[in-house]
């Protein structure tokens, strides 16, 4: 079976979905499939070029400036030489931007090319943070309180209640992450996370446990306890070594992990998911639950949070990918029988 695995992208995370793509491709090599990688982002003629990079690719690398010059319509005209290959599959490995917004999902859908994830508008309901958060409520889920900001909204410094976040609506990782504890002027650093997202998120603070439930083909794994160094958990705390401990499953009551789990369950039906993701909260009190954000295209590499829970439950890295596979080839049945 011919696997083509997306990664990288024109997003603020390309460096992470290179990350996750790689460890998916050696994953799925391992279990004897013929994987190749492509760059959505990448004009097919430099393709090779940017093969070769991943050989001595770190994740540390600041391919940010490269970035802002990418532009992922290139893709389209990938897609006549995807099936010149022969591709019996695609698995997305992109995170943020049009890869995990439904875009890209949205392109192979309309080219007849099975892919692994959710459906485009699964992704982009989940992809906006203030949207997801606003059907979680309609779900009975609580969510704090969040005050949606763009460049050209006006700030009043003296409506703010500390301790907030201030983050993009639609990256992940962390990028433009910023908690703030005590009174300050917010104006810099709503400049720095405007530059990851034209529309930012200034938000409630919840004190308490960072906890995170994978969810596989519909059920809940086993919860993730996230430990950060500093206790906020940044870009750097989550992709450098040694600077988070999990806890999996993690150390709590069974009602507030079946209540959790229950929560979860609302959020990836009301948001319409399929195949996998996970849904991250924060525990107050160690009871009361607060829904941050779904991620549907969470990290993908043997040590990432949703891999950590599946191992617990029997399912070592190269399964869980396997079992992605043969997920999105059924689904892609089904609706062809539709």
């Amino acid at each position: 079976m011919n696997i083509c695995v997306l990664l990288g992208g024109a997003s603020p995370e390309r460096n992470v979905s290179i990350t996750s793509g790689k460890a998916v491709g050696q994953a799925l090599t391992s279990l004897g499939y013929t994987v190749f990688y492509v760059d959505p982002s990448t004009p097919w003629h430099q393709m090779d070029q940017f093969r070769s990079m991943l050989e001595s690719f770190d994740v540390t690398d600041n391919h940010f400036d490269d970035m802002a010059h990418r532009d992922e319509r290139v893709f389209i005209e990938h897609i006549r030489e995807m099936k010149a290959m022969k591709t019996d599959v695609v698995f997305n490995a992109l995170h943020g931007g049009t890869g995990e917004n439904g875009m890209i999902a949205a392109v192979l859908e309309i080219a007849g090319i099975p892919y692994t994830g959710s459906g485009p508008l699964a992704s982009a309901l989940a992809m906006d943070k203030y949207l997801s958060k606003v059907l979680a409520e309609k779900a009975g889920v609580q969510t704090g309180r969040v005050a949606r900001i763009t460049g050209e909204t006006q700030i009043n410094p003296d409506a703010l209640t500390f301790p907030l976040v201030i983050k993009p609506n639609s990256a992940g990782s962390s990028v433009g992450l910023h908690v703030l504890m005590e009174p300050c002027d917010i104006r810099p650093l709503i400049k720095d996370a405007l530059t990851y997202d034209p529309v930012i998120l200034v938000e409630e603070y919840i004190p308490g446990q960072e906890l995170t439930v994978p969810v596989v083909g519909g059920e809940a794994f086993p919860l993730i306890e996230i430990l950060p160094e500093g206790g906020v958990y940044t870009f750097e705390t989550k992709y450098t070594s040694g600077k988070s401990r999990y806890l999996v499953p993690a150390p709590l009551a069974d009602d507030v992990t079946q209540s959790l789990k229950e929560k979860a369950l609302r959020i990836w039906n009301i948001l319409g998911l399929e195949s996998y993701a996970r849904i991250d909260f924060r525990l107050k009190n160690g009871y009361e639950a607060y829904f941050l954000e779904a991620n549907s295209l969470p990290g993908m590499t043997a040590t990432s949070l949703l891999p950590k829970s599946a191992n617990v439950m029997g399912m070592d890295f190269p399964t869980l990918t396997d079992w992605i596979i043969r997920d999105a080839l059924k689904r892609f049945e089904k609706k062809e029988q539709s």
